[in-house]
């Protein structure tokens, strides 16, 4: 799942503020890494909010319309639109680009400094990597490698050649740390079944080998547990039955492939466990809600 994060030309955005500020972000983006390297900020919603102080990391998935501020209750000064655009609401801010990074704000060294890497489009980060995510996910202190914190602090402090390569990837870093430390506080999905050895199991054999006619009779006695047992805690951990779940991976896989391969029909349908293209493209547009020839032309 984690390897399907690939950042490029990812929009990092090197906020720097000083008290008061308030950013109110609408850009609708799939998934946002906001990291606090000094200070401290709110982040905000109708009947939602968190503190986060120097050296936390924050997920924000779903694109909901949320602020982040240096008091709970403070009115929006800028606002942060779809495409990265920044708009000064109620006082004039400073930017400055400098290899790649626009470091933006009310002042040029604010007490509070934050960095918010957003992914724009889902295809750069996986609806199936993200879709069991609350919409905010703040981790605890030190669910993120301190080590990587101060590799990132060091490119936004001495932009070299290359920053831009390097802050998606180290980026790409913290959000797939932060996805592992958000394993206990995810609902039921594939993240939480990896928490059970059992149900973790299962999903490594279907994620491994799709292709495979895998039910719970099958799983069970490649992982020699009872049938009912594993039926159980599969259910209970990732919300739905095995062979459901096998269903919805065989079609992520297929997605991937329509936009990112010339393959066949054919070829997919064998690949993932259809004895004919006919049979696949049922399945897919019964999940999908489109052909596979339809959504391939859509998404290129």
């Amino acid at each position: 799942m984690l390897s399907g994060l690939r950042a490029q030309g990812l929009f990092s955005l090197r906020l720097s503020m000083s008290a008061p500020w308030s950013v109110d972000i609408d850009d609708g983006a799939p998934l946002t890494v906001i990291a606090v390297d000094r200070g401290s900020a709110w982040l905000v919603r109708p009947e939602e909010e968190a503190l986060l102080t120097a050296g936390q990391v924050a997920l924000v998935a779903h694109g909901p319309r949320y602020v982040v501020a240096d008091e709970p209750d403070r009115a929006p000064t800028v606002r942060i639109v779809e495409g990265g655009k920044c708009i000064a609401l109620h006082e004039s801010m400073q930017s400055a680009v400098h290899r790649g990074l626009l470091t933006w704000g009310n002042h040029s060294d604010g007490a509070d400094q934050l960095l918010v890497g957003t992914y724009a489009s889902a295809s750069q980060v996986g609806r199936h990597l993200t879709e069991q995510l609350p919409d905010f996910t703040v981790l605890p202190p030190g669910s993120v490698d301190e080590t990587t914190r101060a590799l990132l602090r060091q490119e936004l402090a001495d932009a070299k050649p290359g920053h831009s390569f390097v802050i998606d990837r180290l980026l790409d870093v913290v959000v797939a740390s932060a996805i592992r430390a958000a394993g206990p506080l995810a609902g039921p999905g594939w993240l939480s079944g990896t928490l059970d050895p059992t149900v973790a199991g299962a999903l490594d054999l279907i994620h491994e080998s799709p292709e495979k006619p895998w039910t719970v009779t099958a799983l069970a006695a490649a992982l020699h547990v009872s049938r009912s047992g594993l039926a159980a805690k599969f259910r209970d951990s990732v919300g739905e039955t095995p062979a459901r779940y096998l269903t919805r991976w065989r079609m992520t896989l297929a997605a991937d492939a329509l936009v990112g391969s010339d393959d066949g029909l054919e070829t997919i349908a064998r690949r993932i466990g259809y004895g004919s293209a006919f049979s696949f493209s049922n399945a897919f547009k019964t999940m999908h809600g489109t052909s596979p020839s339809h959504y391939r032309r859509e998404r290129r």
